[in-house]
C-alpha cells in the first residue's frame, strides 16, 4: 500500500520566510488554499471551519481559534482532491449540512478540473453527488444547441448558494479548469465534452439543473499546444439577499461583470440583468487577465427599507480597480452607471491602497469580502507587492506587501494587513476571506501557502516607516497602511496535508533523504524523518548528484527569459541545506533567448558524477555541476537577499553564472522538419542508467529523439528524431528508458484522443518504443489498453519485476509485466492527481509527487 511521506504542514525558518516575503520570523505553510466555510455555530469557544485545498481536498476543524488547530481530512466520498468552493446550507442552522463544489476556478494552468458537486448532512463525515451536477443535461461547449454534456464535469464549480427560504433552491457557478499538467507544467486541456460555462440553477434539491446565464466564452483550439480557452463567462460568486419576500440573486463573471436577478427591482421582470460591467465587459476572447469580484454589504441599522451597499473589484486589461454603491436596491438601468471609483493612481491619496490590488494575477487571486453585519468594513486580497516589500528601486518600500488589506470606513481607506506586530507575514496570492460570525476582526485567510487568522486585535504600527528612507507621498502612504496592522497572525497550517509536489528526487545512498519541488512554497528537504523548506518560490525540478550527495540542484518556474535552476554544494543538513548554500548557475541557458516550460526539465545523470542536463530547445548540459564551487559561491550566491530584494551575487545575469553548454542541434528547429514545429521546446529529458551516453528527449508537441553519444562534445553530440505522423503531436509527459537496454523505453503524452482526432493526428497516451541505432528509426506499440482516454503525467518502469506505472490527474495505475489491463497500482493513496513518477531501484521504491497531498511512496 501507498504510504504517505509528508509533510503535514512544512517549516520555513526566518531567512526562508524572510526571502519570500519581508518577515522577520519563521513560519508554517500548506498548499494552495481555495476555499473557507466558517460553521454558522462558531463560537470564541468552539469554532468549526472547513476548507477546501486547490489540489488537497476537504478538510476540518472544530478547534479553529486554538493556537494550534486541529484538522482532519473530511473527503470521505468525494472522487476528487480537486476544490473550488464550501458552502454552508443556511436554512440547517446546525451547521451540518454543506455543500462542497469540486475542481479549482483560480485559471492557472494547475487548476484541476472537477468532478460534480456534493453534500453532506453529518457535518462532513461523508459526502454524497448530487446528482443533477453531473447529469448529462447542460448545453455542450463544442455545440451550444446539444443538452447532452455533464453540467460541471470536467469544470470547477468555483460558486455555491442555497436559498435561506427554501433549502431546494441551489445555484452553482461553473468555470474553466484542466488535465494534463505535470511535473514541468504543460499539456494542459480543458476535458473534451465538458459544457458551457457560467450559472446553473437546481429548484429540486440538484436532481436537476438548468442553465440560467450562459455568456459568449472561449472555445477549445484542439490544434493549439493548449486548448487556448480561458475564463471569459465563468461564473466565481453567487451571492443571495432576501430583504423581503423575494430571495435576489447576485453572479459575477469572468470578464463581464456582476449580474442581478430581482423581479421587485425590475418591475416583474425576473430575467437577469447586468448591474456592474468589468472593463472588458465579454469584448477580449482569450483573456488572462479580467475577473470581477464582489461582497454585498446590506445596511444593518436605520429605517426600512434599508440600502444594500456592494463593493466590487475589477480588473480587464489594465489595472485592477475597486467600487462601491450606496444603494443597490435601484433598477438594473440606473444602478448599472451608479457606481463610484474608490481606487486611484494617485500614490498618497487614500484611494493608493485599493488601486492595482491583485497586480497582474487578478483572473488567479482577488477576493472581496465585507463580514455581514458590519458594512462599513470591508477586506480584499490579491498579490503580494513584491516592490513595495522589499523596496526594489524605483519602488520604495511603503508597504509590507498589501498581499491583504482592510478598510473600517466602507473602502474609502485601506490598511496593511500582511506582517504582523511579530514579523510574522502572510502567503503570497490571495484566494479567500473569512470572518467568524461573532467577530468581523478575526480573519480567515485562504492563499497559496494554507490558512492563516488574523486574531481579532490591530495596533499602529506607522513608526516603522521612519527607518525605511521616505519622503513625500511614499512616506504618507507607509504611515497610513500601518496605521492599523495585526497584532497576531497565527499560522494554521500545521497538520494540513495539502502540499502540491510538481516533483520528487532521492539520494540514491539514503533512503530517507528527498527533495521537492512546490506550487509557490519552495523546494523542500526531507532529511530524517523531517522536512523544511530549504528555497522559497515556485519549486519545479530537483536533483541529488550521484556520486556526491551533497550536491544538489532545483529550478523555481520559469519567468520570461530566465532557465532559473541554482546549484548547492553544501549537503544535506537543515543546519547547512538553507537558502545561503544556493548558487545561480541559470546564465547561459538564459541569455539564449531560448523558449522553455514554466518548469524547465532538468536531470541529474545516473552514471556521471558532475553531469546534469537541461531542456529548452536545445539540450543543455554542464559537466562540472554548473561551474567551480569557489568562483559560484564568490559570485553567484542568490542569498541573503541584498536590500530591494536582489540577488547577493555580483556577476549573476552577466553571462558568468553558470557553465552550461547546448550539445547537439536545436530540437524544435527545422532542421528536423517543418512538422510538430510550432511552440516547441523540450519538456522531457532521461538519461539511460546503463551506459554514459544514451539520452532521450521529448517535446512539446510531441517530436521524440534519442542521441547514442551524449557525453561526447557538445559539437559532437547527435540526436536522431525518431517520431513519425502515426504518433501524437501531444505533449510528451514522461520517458522511462530500460535499464537493461538503451535503446528500449516507454514513453507518455499527456493531453486527449479526443482532440487529436479533431484535428487529424495520431492518438494513443502510452507507448512501448524500441529504437534501432543502425537505422535511426523506432517501432511504436501503443498500449493503452483499458486506460482511456485521460491524460498521462508521468511513467515509471520497474525493471526488477517488469512492471509499468502511469500517474494521471486521479492517481497512479500499473501495468503489471507480460498484462493488457491497467489496475490502481496499490491502495492507500487518495483520488489526487499526481504530476511525477520517480521510481528509487536502489531501494526499490516508487515515489509519487501528488498535486495536493504532498509526498507518497510505494515499496515495489
Amino acid at each position: 500500500a501507498w504510504t504517505e511521506v509528508g509533510p503535514s504542514g512544512v517549516p520555513a525558518d526566518a531567512l526562508v520566510a524572510g526571502e519570500s516575503t519581508a518577515a522577520t520570523a519563521g513560519t508554517i505553510y500548506s498548499g494552495r488554499t481555495t476555499a473557507i466555510a466558517v460553521s454558522p455555530t462558531c463560537t470564541a469557544s468552539s469554532c468549526t471551519v472547513f476548507i477546501g485545498a486547490a489540489g488537497g481536498g476537504v478538510w476540518k476543524t472544530t478547534n479553529a481559534l486554538a493556537a494550534t488547530p486541529t484538522w482532519t481530512p473530511s473527503s470521505n466520498g468525494i472522487p476528487s482532491n480537486a476544490i473550488g468552493s464550501i458552502a454552508f446550507d443556511p436554512n440547517d442552522a446546525s451547521g451540518n449540512t454543506l455543500y462542497v463544489g469540486t475542481g479549482e476556478p483560480n485559471g492557472s494552468s494547475d487548476s484541476e478540473a472537477g468532478v460534480g458537486l456534493y453534500k453532506s448532512t453529518n457535518g462532513g463525515s461523508s459526502w454524497s453527488l448530487v446528482a443533477g451536477s453531473t447529469a448529462n443535461t447542460a448545453p455542450c461547449a463544442s455545440n451550444a444547441a446539444s443538452f447532452t454534456c455533464p453540467v460541471a464535469t470536467g469544470r470547477s464549480i468555483g460558486a455555491i448558494a442555497v436559498d435561506p427560504a427554501n433549502a431546494s433552491h441551489i445555484l452553482i457557478g461553473t468555470d474553466v479548469a484542466r488535465h494534463g499538467s505535470s511535473s514541468v507544467n504543460g499539456g494542459r486541456f480543458t476535458p473534451p465534452g465538458s459544457a458551457l460555462i457560467g450559472l446553473y440553477e437546481s429548484s429540486d434539491g440538484g436532481a436537476t439543473f438548468s442553465p440560467t446565464v450562459i455568456l459568449t466564452q472561449d472555445a477549445v483550439n484542439p490544434a493549439t499546444p493548449n486548448g487556448g480557452d480561458f475564463f471569459r463567462g465563468g461564473c466565481s460568486d453567487i451571492e443571495l439577499y432576501r430583504p423581503g419576500a423575494e430571495t435576489q440573486v447576485y453572479a459575477a463573471f469572468f470578464d463581464y461583470g456582476v449580474f442581478r436577478r430581482s423581479a421587485t427591482l425590475e418591475s416583474g421582470d425576473s430575467t437577469f440583468k447586468q448591474i456592474f460591467k468589468s472593463a472588458g465587459n465579454g469584448a477580449v476572447a482569450n483573456s488572462l487577465a479580467s475577473r470581477t469580484e464582489f461582497s454585498l454589504a446590506p445596511i444593518t441599522t436605520g429605517p426600512n427599507p434599508r440600502p444594500l451597499r456592494i463593493y466590487v473589484g475589477d480588473a480587464g486589461s489594465g489595472p485592477a480597480d475597486f467600487y462601491t454603491v450606496a444603494n443597490a436596491n435601484v433598477a438594473a438601468a440606473t444602478l448599472v452607471s451608479g457606481w463610484t471609483k474608490l481606487s486611484s493612481s494617485t500614490n498618497g491619496t487614500p484611494g493608493f491602497g485599493s488601486y492595482n490590488y491583485c497586480e497582474t494575477q487578478c483572473s488567479y487571486d482577488m477576493p472581496v469580502f465585507s463580514p455581514p453585519g458590519s458594512p462599513n468594513i470591508v477586506y480584499i486580497g490579491g498579490a503580494m507587492n513584491y516592490d513595495e516589500a522589499f523596496g526594489t528601486p524605483p519602488i520604495t518600500r511603503r508597504s509590507n506587501g498589501r498581499a491583504v488589506q482592510r478598510s473600517e470606513d466602507a473602502g474609502v481607506n485601506f490598511t496593511d494587513m500582511t506582517i504582523d506586530t511579530h514579523g510574522v507575514s502572510l502567503h503570497p496570492d490571495q484566494h479567500a476571506i473569512a470572518t467568524t460570525p461573532f467577530n468581523p476582526n478575526i480573519v480567515f485567510i485562504a492563499d497559496d501557502g494554507g490558512l492563516w487568522r488574523l486574531n481579532g486585535s490591530f495596533t499602529d504600527a506607522s513608526s516603522q516607516c521612519s527607518s525605511r528612507g521616505l519622503t513625500g507621498a511614499d512616506l504618507t502612504d507607509c504611515q497610513h497602511w500601518l496605521s492599523t496592522v495585526p497584532t497576531t497572525t497565527a499560522t494554521m497550517n500545521a497538520g494540513l496535508g495539502t502540499l502540491q509536489y510538481q516533483s520528487l528526487s532521492f539520494n540514491p545512498n539514503a533512503t530517507n533523504d528527498i527533495m521537492g519541488g512546490t506550487q509557490d512554497n519552495g523546494t523542500h528537504a526531507f532529511d530524517s524523518g523531517s522536512w523544511f523548506v530549504t528555497v522559497f518560490g515556485d519549486g519545479g525540478q530537483s536533483g541529488i548528484d550521484v556520486g556526491n550527495p551533497n550536491v544538489r540542484m532545483h529550478t523555481y518556474f520559469n519567468a520570461p527569459g530566465l532557465s532559473q535552476v541554482d546549484v548547492n554544494f553544501r549537503g544535506t543538513h537543515q543546519t547547512t541545506f538553507s537558502e545561503e548554500g544556493w548558487d545561480w548557475i541559470g546564465d547561459p541557458p538564459s541569455l539564449s533567448g531560448e523558449n522553455m516550460s514554466f518548469y524547465i526539465p532538468v536531470i541529474t545523470d545516473p552514471k556521471v558524477s558532475g553531469t546534469w542536463f537541461l531542456g529548452a530547445q536545445h539540450v543543455w548540459r554542464t559537466q562540472d555541476n554548473g561551474g567551480n564551487q569557489a568562483f559560484l559561491e564568490a559570485h553567484c550566491a542568490e542569498f541573503p537577499l541584498l536590500p530591494g530584494g536582489i540577488s547577493q551575487g555580483d556577476l549573476i545575469f552577466t553571462g558568468a553564472c553558470g557553465d552550461w553548454a547546448p550539445i547537439g542541434k536545436d530540437l524544435s528547429g527545422t532542421s528536423f522538419g517543418k512538422d510538430k514545429a510550432p511552440g516547441q521546446y523540450i519538456v522531457a529529458t532521461e538519461r539511460a542508467p546503463s551506459d554514459n551516453s544514451t539520452l532521450w528527449a521529448g517535446l512539446r508537441r510531441g517530436r521524440v529523439f534519442v542521441s547514442s553519444n551524449a557525453d561526447k562534445p557538445g559539437g559532437q553530440v547527435v540526436f536522431f528524431r525518431i517520431d513519425t505522423s502515426s504518433t501524437p503531436t501531444r505533449f510528451v509527459s514522461g520517458i522511462a528508458i530500460d535499464p537493461a537496454n538503451p535503446n528500449h523505453a516507454f514513453i507518455s503524452f499527456s493531453g486527449y484522443n479526443a482532440y487529436a482526432t479533431a484535428t487529424g493526428t495520431a492518438t494513443g497516451h502510452v507507448f512501448d518504443v524500441h529504437y534501432d541505432p543502425m537505422g535511426h528509426t523506432a517501432t511504436w506499440t501503443n498500449i493503452d489498453h483499458n486506460l482511456g482516454d485521460e491524460p498521462i503525467t508521468d511513467i515509471a518502469y520497474d525493471s526488477a519485476t517488469g512492471n509499468l506505472f502511469v500517474s494521471t490527474d486521479f492517481g497512479v495505475d500499473i501495468l503489471p509485466s507480460g498484462g493488457s489491463t491497467w489496475v490502481p497500482a496499490a491502495g492507500g493513496l487518495p483520488p489526487v492527481a499526481v504530476y511525477g513518477l520517480t521510481l528509487d531501484s536502489t531501494h526499490h521504491l516508487l515515489y509519487a509527487a501528488t498535486h495536493g497531498r504532498g509526498a507518497w511512496r510505494l515499496g515495489l
